[in-house]
């Protein structure tokens, strides 16, 4: 038997070693010098054992992110313009997804804008809440749904920094979404008439619909949001219906190899704009419906949603 100081060996055999006797080893760290390897006893008597194979180490994984501590934080989109707005900002300090809530993007639906206005004093249970309640302040001040000279935000999709003032803030939707990670994006609008009323195609009949987009809870999301909500609406006509969104699902563009969209321009394809993003347009119906019973609905979808993802 000899006796060798155990930096000989390397630094493998010496953590065996060292762990095998029992005794805890510092590691040096950050610069620190290591202390002097301590004497260990090898035995160099020949083997006759057969020699046996030595499992391989796992691959090390990556230590996740810490999720952002709790609290609450307000930004300005598009400062210094007549087109500025807020966005709310809320984190739990616990590990989850992140949502997002448009509000406002129609200055004539105030159902979905007050109902934001809402959410954005939520507080999540775990992971993080972002809101912009009033997406088009301009419209929303003059009531009407957007002007040719702002642009519609909702056609607008991924948007364009030099572009109109709604162009400009569908970018910056997008860069948001890109920078939070947001898995879940509630966009809330109305529509005049109601879908199960309708004599025709087109956005005036959307009321009363759910409608899932491109991304990862495609196609079924919708659905598990309708069915939590419905059960305390009964079978009175602002029951709410899952219209299908096969139209905005994500498919391969084979230009780019990457994900994108059907129809790329609506909030319903800012799936295929962001990966792991799945939007939801919720859209209440003006006609014969109080106001305040379109922000009840509202509030209920978005409560039904975050806590379907966790949030609440």
């Amino acid at each position: 038997m000899k006796i060798v100081r155990a930096g000989a060996r390397s630094r493998r055999d010496f953590l065996r070693l060292a762990a095998g006797a029992g005794g805890l080893v510092a590691l040096g760290c950050g610069g620190e010098q290591l202390q002097p390897a301590p004497l260990v006893a090898i035995d160099s008597t020949p083997s006759t054992a057969s020699p046996t194979s030595v499992p391989a180490e796992p691959s090390p994984t990556a230590t996740p992110d810490p999720p952002p501590p709790a609290g609450r934080e307000v930004r300005t989109l598009l400062p210094g313009t007549p087109y500025e707005t807020a966005l709310y900002i809320t984190h739990s300090g616990h590990r989850g997804v992140t949502v997002m809530v448009l509000g406002g993007v129609h200055g004539n639906e105030p159902g979905g804008w007050l109902a934001a206005d809402a959410i954005a004093a939520w507080e999540p249970n775990a992971g993080s809440l972002l809101v912009i309640p009033r997406a088009n302040v301009l419209a929303l001040e003059s009531f009407v749904r957007t002007t040719e000279a702002l642009g519609d935000l909702n056609r607008l999709y991924p948007g364009n920094p030099g572009g109109l003032p709604m162009e400009r803030m569908a970018h910056d939707i997008v860069e948001l979404a890109r920078e939070f990670g947001v898995s879940l994006l509630l966009d809330l609008h109305e529509s005049w008439g109601f879908w199960i009323d309708r004599p025709q195609s087109g956005t005036a009949y959307l009321g009363q619909t759910v409608t899932t987009g491109v991304g990862p809870l495609a196609p079924h999301f919708g659905q598990q949001v309708v069915d939590a909500v419905n059960p305390s609406i009964g079978d009175g006509r602002d029951r709410l219906l899952v219209r299908d969104g096969a139209t905005f699902r994500r498919m391969d563009n084979p230009a780019t190899g990457g994900p994108t969209a059907t129809r790329g321009r609506s909030s319903l394809a800012l799936g295929g704009h962001v990966e792991g993003l799945t939007p939801v347009l919720v859209e209440m119906g003006q006609q014969d419906q109080p106001l305040e019973r379109r922000v009840e609905l509202h509030l209920a979808v978005a409560r039904a949603a975050l806590e379907l993802v966790g949030v609440l």
